[in-house]
This record gives C-alpha cells, structure tokens and sequence, in this order.
C-alpha cells in the first residue's frame, strides 16, 4: 500500500506526515548549523561571521517553513492585529435564544405494555427508581 501526499484524503494520516516531516527537517537543519560551523572554522572564519551565516539560514527555513504551511491552516482569511483594537459588535445569529414567553406543557412518556418485556429473554422490565430522563421538545404551532 502505497502512501501519496498529494492524493491523501485521509486528515489524520496528512497530520502524521506533517509532523514527520517537520521533525525531519529540524534535524536537517541542525546538521547543516553543525556542518556549516565546522566549514567556517575550516577557512578561518570569525565567529561573527558564523553567527550571521547562522542566522541566515534560520530566516531561510522560517521563510520556507512559512510557505510550506502557510500562517494558519484556516480557510478564512485571518485579519491583522494592526487594525486597531476596536472590540468587536456583538454577532446576531442563528442558535438557540431562550422563548421565556412559550406556553409549556409537561408530558411524561410511559411505555406500552409489550415494550415492558426484554426483547431477548421475554422477562419484565422493571422501572429504575431514581433514574429519569428530561427533554425539551419545541413544537411549531399555528400562531394564535
């Protein structure tokens, strides 16, 4: 079975090899900081010199790093922090709004006598004492 990065649909699989090759590339990075320090006290070279190759490199990777995954794996464009720090106007949306002013109805819900009996064994079904469950059930009505 055959793993392609470029057809995987599967979001957890895609993570997984996200993250491999990030790891991956922490250590290559590492290896070419080592390689590129024992290079430039090979010819001679100062250590400020070495440092700002250091820091060369770092910007590089941050930069394709960047690239590569992007600042955010959002869809949305994300919006600057510089925009001002104005608070934001409340949403008004869809959801669930409390309707304090409905006329409710309490109903309790028994069960029929054949459902009373196990459908495996045929015994009786016997009511759990202290046991119960509550719902709520919103109904469309005609408007009065």
């Amino acid at each position: 079975m055959s793993f392609q990065l470029t057809t995987e649909k599967d979001v957890e699989r895609l993570r997984q090899a996200a993250l491999l090759l990030e790891a991956e590339n922490r250590r290559l990075v590492a290896r070419v900081v080592e390689l590129t320090r024992k290079l430039m006290s090979a010819q001679g070279k100062d250590a400020e010199e070495l440092q700002l190759r250091l820091q060369e490199l770092e910007r590089q990777l941050a930069q394709r790093t960047g690239e590569l995954f992007g600042r955010s794996s959002e869809k949305r464009p994300q919006r600057e922090q510089d925009e001002g720090n104005k608070p934001e106007p409340p949403t008004h949306g869809h959801g669930p709004r409390a309707q304090p002013t409905l006329p409710t109805l309490e109903v309790e819900h028994t069960l029929e006598e054949p459902d009373k009996q196990c459908p495996k064994c045929g015994g009786a079904l016997a009511q759990m004492k202290g046991c119960y469950e509550e719902a709520e059930e919103v109904d469309v009505v005609e408007r009065r």
